[in-house]
């Protein structure tokens, strides 16, 4: 198939293929940035972890398990990165947000999933959390690591945002998404005006219910979405679309 049969919806600025990433992104042309956070993998609750979703269970994806072989799963986002970087400008980064896990009380980074030097770490503070464990500090904070080419540097404007973030999930806007994991569009524009100037492209081959190409919309960014379920690709269309709509009113 060629990659316009993944076509599932387009705007001015963007387009959404409805794939598995790792089968169309060597078909992609050349991008700014790559914004993105895959599934966790945080797999089935046991005694002694922490880090799971809100019930302590398997966060539930269409179309995927969030419950693979840890080395299966690892062995994946190699892929995936050296697929991300392979598509990166000179003067390109990867911006890729995860979940540090602690389990049988020992506390993995998941750096191990990166096969490339990281030129800095952002901590999003959520300003909220779940402890299932009980002998844990609460949880409230993920990993935002940013692989680049030797030429990109941050916009100088936002250079001021520094490596803490904090900014809260929304819960009623976010569970809005009708996704299990959705990101806030606040931390998806932050990301996106502190590692790109206008009209660049920025590519999520995690695509979820669409919130990257929601702050791409709203900064004028050109943007690719890749989404593995048809489901997800038609609650992000439906998203931008009532998106857009709004920012045309104003």
């Amino acid at each position: 198939m060629k990659l316009k049969d993944y076509e599932y919806f387009r705007t001015d600025l963007g387009v959404l293929y409805c794939a598995d990433c790792l089968e169309i992104m060597s078909e992609l042309e050349p991008v700014d940035l790559v914004w993105t956070s895959p599934p966790y993998n945080l797999g089935k609750p046991e005694k002694g972890s922490m880090f799971n979703n809100a019930e302590g269970d398997v966060l539930e994806y269409d179309e995927y398990s969030d419950d693979i072989p840890e080395r299966e799963y690892i062995n994946t986002q190699h892929a995936v990165f050296k697929l991300m970087y392979s598509l990166l400008k000179q003067d390109g980064a990867i911006f890729y947000n995860h979940k540090p896990r602690i389990l049988k009380g020992v506390f993995n980074d998941r750096k191990n999933l990166i096969p490339y030097p990281i030129r800095q770490e952002i901590i999003w503070d959520k300003c909220s959390g779940f402890n299932f464990a009980g002998s844990f500090f609460v949880p409230s904070t993920e990993r935002i690591f940013i692989i680049c080419k030797d030429k990109w540097r941050p916009t100088k404007k936002y250079v001021k945002f520094g490596e803490v973030w904090r900014i809260p999930m929304v819960p009623g806007r976010d569970k809005r998404a009708n996704h299990p994991a959705p990101f806030p569009i606040a931390l998806s524009k932050q990301v996106v005006m502190s590692a790109t100037n206008k009209k660049d492209v920025v590519l999520d081959p995690y695509f979820g219910s669409g919130t990257t190409a929601i702050a791409c919309e709203k900064l004028n960014r050109r943007w690719v979405g890749i989404e593995i379920s048809e489901k997800y690709c038609e609650i992000a269309k439906q998203r931008i679309i009532n998106e857009t709509r709004q920012l045309k009113l104003f």
